[in-house]
């Protein structure tokens, strides 16, 4: 997973960390340490509730960043 994906999603929703926390149930610290690749790997039920929470496919949420920027527009 590219750990901008997650920033970029967010960002695009209009969502502050706090924010898709609590609408997610994934903690704050979850979604910085996936933000900032403290933490590489996300777990398949996080990466459902942020899918979720982001209003995309969980798919989504991985592979090349460059793909979600070039369909921001």
């Amino acid at each position: 997973m590219s750990h901008n994906r997650v920033k970029i999603l967010r960002e695009r929703r209009g969502l502050t960390q706090i924010e898709l926390s609590k609408i997610s149930g994934v903690s704050r610290a979850t979604i910085a340490a996936l933000e900032t690749g403290k933490r590489p790997r996300i777990r398949p039920s996080t990466r459902t509730k942020l899918a979720r929470a982001l209003r995309v496919k969980p798919r989504e949420l991985e592979g090349d960043v460059s793909a979600v920027q070039k369909s921001q527009g």
